[in-house]
């Protein structure tokens, strides 16, 4: 009866030592799986943020393009403007020089003075914190002052 025993508690013993074996492969997967999952978290919230930041700038850049658009860059080549949380600034450059506008062809000329500008133009959202720069094409126009003359 003895020997049944002492057989059993051996096994027993066997069986201890098995079971801790698995709880710490058990742990190490665990504990790997966890390492890869909160850097697979983090990666994402990265992704995230920078998402979030490229939303801001193209909204800022949609506002801006819309508010450049009011401007008239040969009566002001330069200067700035406040809408809102959005401050733009520019300085126009000009690229074809000024010339008189025809209508109807080359058959009459009009009452305007057209010039082709570069604006090379930088905004920022002050509620954000974000700037964007970015250049863009536009026309200047000023009417002529036509002396009539005397009959």
């Amino acid at each position: 009866m003895r020997l049944w025993s002492a057989r059993r508690s051996g096994r027993a013993r066997a069986q201890a030592g098995f079971a801790l074996l698995e709880a710490i492969v058990a742990l190490a997967l665990l504990a790997g799986t966890g390492l890869a999952l909160f850097s697979w978290i983090q990666q994402n919230m990265q992704s995230a943020s920078r998402l979030r930041l490229h939303e801001q700038e193209a909204r800022l850049l949609n506002s801006a393009q819309g508010l450049v658009q009011l401007v008239n860059p040969m009566a002001r080549p330069e200067g700035a403007l406040d809408a809102g949380d959005v401050r733009i600034q520019w300085r126009a450059e000009l690229l074809e020089p000024e010339r008189r506008n025809h209508t109807f062809g080359d058959l009459a000329e009009g009452p305007f003075r057209v010039g082709l500008y570069r604006l090379d133009v930088q905004a920022r959202d002050l509620r954000q914190q974000v700037e964007v720069r970015f250049t863009q094409r536009q026309v200047g126009t000023r009417r002529d002052v036509v002396q009539s003359s005397p009959p």
